[in-house]
């Protein structure tokens, strides 16, 4: 009799903690203690290609329009980026001079460079236009010519190299220190693929600079110490064409003992361009080899959108970025455009895969014309795939509104979903379960006690009574 009140207990105690794990579990649900999601699950959700395999100690592979990181190998790690330095060098030029300006060749541009290093071998006091300079610059990678141009944009050496540390920080770079103007090897004379990347990605929307880069070779004419012509090669094998690749479009090679070999490569297919940066390649086949691949990864597996084209369109007279309680409604006026931008994605991902946040700038004065005041973000899932900007064109003369009473930038919460139904508001309700769920735990954890009530009138109470009359008896038997 005993025994068999025993089991009947031990059954009642099991089902009990199966009741109170599954309450539990409802309760960790609830209160976001446990994911409704797996990590496979999001994996799954967001794929993401499989990239190539690189041998080079550094690589990325991006899209230029949008910056979307498509492939990254210790992609901000520092590395000595060799005559790659050249690319700043150059953006510092076009940004800095006209091509009819007139260089001439210091005495220090001749003699302070490595006699044994790539030269064009200009003599003191040789003049050159900012135009051929910048093709020796480029096609022969000729050091001389990056000396002259530093002192000729900075008056010294040392002032340039301060002037490329400052670009580097304003493009974004967080992992660059440049110590001169040609990237003979320095101690402190670093960068790293994503740096070079940015650098690449201005330099790619230069028209100047793609006829200079992507040119097979170029004739120097004479200048007023040299009476010949003289012919300069590009030193990028698949832009000269000994590396056969197609869509490549502009770049820069940059070999030294402690380098080893870099390439950065800009390459063009249709509406889609692609930046490839290998850096400390163990030899010039693995540069070319990884960087076709790279290449041909980012060519196969992804595509573009025009953000502006596919789902920003204005089709109404209030913005659909915005409703009426947001500041940008301050100016009173429905004339808000979008710049065209673009997001990249792999081929087996739609659009409706992807999230949109929007951040406005609380601008209280407007100049004439175009007028930043925000920023729409797409990501897939944890990556940014591209941005635009938002932009309000002010067709009259400059004005001031009042200050919002908001603070300067105000971000919006992400809208998960279809991105390209955006003509409703892009604010987000407040979640209306985070806002129950001190109700929910209370009424749960009620359930238990109820449940934990019940058992111990019902089943508890019971078995305690008759394992003590159980235990009487037996001391009066012995008795």
């Amino acid at each position: 009799m005993f025994f068999h009140s025993q089991n009947k207990s031990a059954n009642s105690l099991h089902f009990f903690k199966r009741v109170a794990f599954r309450l539990l579990l409802c309760v960790s649900v609830l209160t976001g203690h446990i994911s409704p999601v797996s990590a496979a699950e999001e994996t799954d959700t967001y794929h993401w290609p499989a990239g190539p395999q690189i041998s080079a100690d550094g690589a990325i592979l991006i899209e230029a329009e949008t910056g979307a990181v498509l492939y990254e190998k210790n992609a901000a790690e520092r590395f000595y980026p060799a005559s790659t330095t050249k690319l700043m060098t150059a953006l510092l030029a076009l940004e800095n001079s006209a091509l009819g300006e007139t260089v001439t060749v210091s005495h220090d541009a001749v003699y302070k460079i490595d006699v044994d290093s790539s030269r064009l071998w200009v003599d003191e006091g040789e003049q050159l236009s900012m135009k051929d300079s910048l093709y020796a610059l480029m096609l022969p990678s000729a050091n001389d010519l990056a000396y002259a141009i530093a002192e000729h944009i900075g008056g010294t050496m040392p002032e340039f190299a301060e002037m490329m540390n400052e670009r580097a920080k304003e493009l974004g770079c967080v992992n660059t220190h440049f110590m001169n103007p040609h990237g003979l090897d320095e101690e402190e004379h670093y960068t790293c693929p994503a740096d070079l990347a940015k650098i690449m990605r201005v330099l790619v929307k230069n028209s100047t600079f793609l006829k200079i880069s992507g040119s097979k070779n170029y004739e120097i004419p004479p200048t007023n110490l040299c009476a010949q012509s003289r012919w300069v090669l590009n030193t990028h094998l698949m832009i000269r064409g000994s590396y056969a690749f197609d869509g490549v479009i502009a770049g820069k090679t940059g070999h030294t003992d402690l380098a080893g070999a870099n390439l950065v490569t800009c390459a063009r297919r249709g509406n889609m361009t692609l930046i490839s940066v290998i850096m400390k390649a163990p030899d010039d086949t693995a540069l070319y080899d990884e960087t076709a691949a790279l290449l041909n990864y980012g060519f196969d597996n992804f595509t573009t959108y025009s953000i502006t084209e596919e789902q920003l369109a204005l089709q109404n007279d209030v913005p659909p970025l915005f409703n009426s309680e947001d500041s940008v409604q301050l100016l009173h006026s429905a004339i808000v455009t979008t710049d065209s931008g673009y997001i990249v994605l792999p081929f087996s991902a739609a659009l409706s895969d992807t999230k949109k946040s929007v951040s406005l700038s609380q601008l209280t004065t407007f100049q004439k014309g175009k007028n930043v005041i925000g920023k729409v973000t797409y990501t897939y899932g944890t990556r940014i795939i591209g941005s635009a900007n938002i932009v309000y064109t002010n067709d009259g003369p400059s004005f001031t509104i009042a200050a919002p009473v908001k603070t300067p930038e105000t971000e919006f919460p992400t809208v998960t979903g279809d991105i390209e139904s955006i003509g409703g508001q892009n604010k987000t309700e407040d979640n209306p379960l985070k806002d129950r769920r001190p109700l929910i735990i209370g009424i749960t954890l009620g359930c238990l006690c109820f449940f934990i009530g019940i058992y111990y009138v019902f089943v508890e109470l019971p078995y305690r009574r008759k394992r003590a009359a159980y235990l009487e008896r037996r001391r009066n038997e012995h008795h």
